[in-house]
């Protein structure tokens, strides 16, 4: 199986009528084993989100890898592909564990929905220096 349809699998496992469990973790395996010179990255396609909201990327664990924070987007509009880095030591037997959160002040955080989050795939990029 190609590694976005695993991505869209996991999300559609998540999703319950639309909505996304209270808390969620999809675990993504690497395309091949990291290699000297190689650089793990998390590719994460952001559909319509509301204003204010953003979506934390953690480790199961619990180690932060960063925040999915839209600017001027449109209302109703997709918010497009984000890459973050992935250290190495987080990922563990070829393969990295996610949890994806969506916060925003005032309301409690909360698993994506598909639609708030289409895929999420883990790329290896060759450093060719």
């Amino acid at each position: 199986m190609r590694l976005p349809a695993v991505a869209c699998l996991l999300f559609a496992l998540m999703a319950q009528n639309g909505h996304a469990a209270a808390e969620q973790v999809i675990t993504l395996p690497l395309p091949h084993a990291l290699q000297v010179g190689d650089t793990a990255w998390i590719q994460v396609q952001v559909g319509v989100i509301g204003p204010g909201q953003e979506i934390e990327l953690t480790t199961a664990s619990g180690r932060e890898l960063g925040v999915i924070s839209p600017y001027g987007v449109r209302l109703g509009q997709a918010s497009g592909i984000y890459t973050l880095p992935v250290p190495a030591d987080a990922i563990r037997d070829d393969r990295i564990a996610l949890r994806l959160t969506i916060t925003q002040a005032g309301t409690a955080a909360r698993a994506p929905t598909m639609q708030e989050v289409r895929s999420v795939k883990l790329i290896l990029n060759r450093d060719s220096h």
